[in-house]
């Protein structure tokens, strides 16, 4: 019985040897072909990440067939050492220490003991890191309480002035009373039902309305309101200048009217009114 069990465990451990013989050629092929390609980043050859990581997947695979079970990655610790003391003693051994051989060394940790580090990386940094985010979420709450809590001072407002700021209405009755008090013909047709009359010529006006700077301490409705009031007034404006312009060549009417509105300036702060159509003189 002793003997059968005794056979056995020499046939085990030839296999084992086996495995990671074969996971440590597998690493060493992949290390070549990386060093004979050259694929690194900055000098830094990425065999050194991949060639353990290659040597420790092909290991434990054949060994899952051949034993049933992991033999913890051996030769991914193999590969570690030959290209450790290839390239940072036997190449170049003043390289030392570097951020390739710390992620080389988190590599075959991480195939060897797969459930010790989860459990450091999971486990005890989410941990630490959990507590760290619980100690701030109570600073800002103790800060937040602290601000609620804070004493507030009133001062006597009694002598102060107030100022109230009124945006008067746009009034449409009177902006038509003035347009008609021109005794001026406004037309945006071309259309003259036949009626005779005679073309003055081309005509065009312009309003520009800066921008209000007193605005910008107004509620935003009351700045809306009051933009609106500038815009309608400017066009009235518009519309006067060109009929008396035509007026002044003897028109008495403009037909194809059209009216338009630009944005100007800097920002587009201003905001130009263009009113353009042909002057007529209406028989």
């Amino acid at each position: 019985m002793k003997l059968k069990y005794k056979e056995y465990d020499i046939e085990f451990r030839r296999k084992a040897i086996l495995c990671i013989a074969l996971g440590t050629a597998v690493g060493l092929i992949v290390y070549g072909i990386f060093l004979f390609f050259h694929i690194d980043i900055y000098g830094w050859n990425l065999g050194l990440i991949f060639a353990p990581l290659a040597a420790g997947y092909a290991e434990t695979i054949i060994a899952n067939r051949m034993l049933n079970e992991n033999l913890g990655a051996i030769s991914a610790f193999i590969l570690f050492i030959d290209t450790t003391i290839y390239s940072f003693i036997l190449k170049n051994p003043t390289l030392g220490f570097n951020l390739i051989t710390a992620g080389s060394i988190i590599v075959i940790l991480q195939a060897a003991f797969p459930t010790l580090v989860n459990y450091i990386l999971l486990v005890v940094l989410g941990g630490i890191i959990s507590g760290f985010l619980k100690h701030l979420r109570y600073l800002a709450r103790r800060i937040k309480k602290a601000i609620d809590n804070r004493p507030i001072f009133f001062w006597d407002s009694s002598n102060r002035e107030i100022k109230t700021i009124v945006v008067p209405y746009f009034d449409e009755k009177e902006s038509n009373e003035k347009l008609n008090s021109l005794d001026f013909f406004f037309i945006t047709s071309t259309d003259m039902k036949n009626r005779p009359h005679e073309i003055v010529g081309i005509y065009q006006s312009e309003v520009i309305l800066e921008k209000d700077t007193s605005l910008v301490q107004l509620d935003p409705k009351l700045i809306e309101k009051k933009k609106l009031k500038n815009i309608k007034e400017g066009k009235d404006k518009c519309l006067i200048k060109l009929a008396r312009q035509i007026k002044d060549d003897g028109g008495n009417g403009v037909i194809d009217l059209s009216i338009n509105y630009s944005l100007i300036g800097l920002g587009g702060d201003n905001i130009q009114i263009t009113a353009m159509g042909m002057g007529i003189n209406l028989i």
